[in-house]
């Protein structure tokens, strides 16, 4: 829009990233679980400047815990009441850390803590043990314990401003986020900006004051390179020097495993079912169809199976094939009216570089590399937030108008 000539590398074979997506029953389905928040801004004006804001469709959510062999409804201040895993003193300590954590507004608040550093230190330990320590180890190991407060205290920031009264409200789009991401390479294209797709760059190097991208057996120039790339990857796409390439190991990830299985019957009444039991092979049971219905895809049930891990783990490196029998066999043991004869096809999916970890005394990197004009921005820029599209489009378009202004280019803002 500001007169930028654009172009657009992609090592995939189509673009969005983690928004891809495979059909089933005809429709398409992001691969890895996604929905958007009530006070998703960034993502609501896109989808207005792009047209697709009829597509976006909101949708009553609904949340159990499964915990003790049991699986608990946990969305609601009466489903509380009656989760038996925590005493009448715990609910009540656990109803005020939710309320202290969302009433803090300011990030020193809760920067210098990690989560179970604060929870014991306010007296809320039961309530750590019991609700929060399984789904921190579930979701980062042996550094649950070290997992900044500041990841948490986001996440529920975020979930208290998508209610509308007691119940949540979330927001799927109509043929998959995949359609927000094809929208924004036609408005793009359109403009004159071009895509190439299929075409990892090999390394980038700068020759005086231009960049010499080589991807494909061919070389490009450019004033500008952007890397979206993690960390690890960032590091082998330029001859940065040793002080700069210790700084990004610094900005480290857990891997994800998630299935997808199309089951010819509902496995639960909820949409998302978080695991606090360690016995289980997996941290999130996501019913896709319990929050969209079942009518696209003709009566089938859509279950996501999710679990973070490290990617050097034997169960990262297991085969599909033994990865969805655990799967299975976990899926059984939380209900037991589930068989294998429910499971008409399964997908499996899996990301190195899927959930930044966010340890206690984290500092957001730097979109500024050593290299002028060279930068780098990564779900590891959205802190004090978690992974979202929501924050993907807010730091991209703050970087955006920062190379902008850079150059003294007034800014299109139409």
């Amino acid at each position: 829009k500001n007169g930028y000539s654009v172009k657009i590398y992609e090592r995939g074979t189509g673009v969005g990233g983690q928004l891809h997506t495979i059909p089933i029953e005809g429709v398409s389905t992001e691969v890895y679980y996604h929905h958007t928040f009530l006070s998703d801004k960034n993502f609501v004006e896109l989808c207005l400047e792009l047209g697709v804001e009829k597509q976006l469709k909101y949708y009553k959510s609904s949340m159990a815990y499964y915990t003790n062999k049991k699986t608990y409804p946990f969305g609601s201040p009466i489903d509380l009441l009656r989760f038996t895993p925590l005493n009448f003193i715990n609910k009540l300590k656990f109803i005020i850390s939710i309320f202290s954590l969302q009433r803090m507004s300011n990030i020193s608040n809760v920067q210098g803590f990690s989560a179970k550093e604060w929870f014991e230190l306010n007296s809320y330990g039961e309530v750590w043990k019991i609700i929060w320590e399984p789904l921190f180890k579930l979701k980062f190991s042996n550094l649950s314990n070290d997992i900044s407060l500041v990841w948490l205290w986001d996440k529920l920031l975020k979930r208290g401003k998508s209610r509308s009264g007691t119940k949540e409200k979330l927001c799927y789009m109509e043929n998959s986020f995949h359609s927000l991401a094809k929208s924004l390479k036609e408005k793009i294209e359109e403009m004159g900006g071009e895509f190439f797709l299929d075409t990892e760059v090999e390394n980038i190097k700068k020759i005086k004051d231009q960049f010499v991208i080589s991807a494909k057996n061919t070389n490009t120039e450019a004033d500008f390179v952007l890397s979206t790339l993690t960390s690890t990857q960032n590091r082998m796409l330029y001859d940065f020097s040793s002080n700069y390439i210790n700084y990004l190991k610094k900005y480290k990830y857990q891997a994800a495993i998630c299935a997808i299985f199309e089951l010819n019957s509902s496995f639960s009444k909820y949409y998302w079912t978080n695991i606090g039991d360690y016995d289980l092979p997996f941290g999130g049971v996501i019913e896709h169809t319990n929050l969209v219905g079942k009518d696209g895809y003709n009566g089938k049930t859509i279950l996501y199976v999710s679990r973070y891990l490290d990617e050097h783990s034997d169960f990262f490196n297991l085969k599909k094939e033994e990865i969805v029998k655990e799967f299975t066999q976990g899926l059984m043991e939380m209900n037991p009216e589930f068989n294998e004869s429910q499971i008409m096809k399964s997908h499996l999916f899996k990301q190195k570089d899927a959930q930044p970890i966010v340890l206690k005394g984290y500092e957001k990197p730097m979109v500024e590399t050593e290299i002028k004009n060279l930068f780098w921005i990564s779900t590891h820029h959205v802190y004090p937030h978690d992974r979202g599209i929501e924050y993907a489009i807010e730091e991209a378009e703050k970087l955006s108008i920062s190379i902008i202004k850079s150059n003294n280019i007034k800014i299109n803002k139409n």
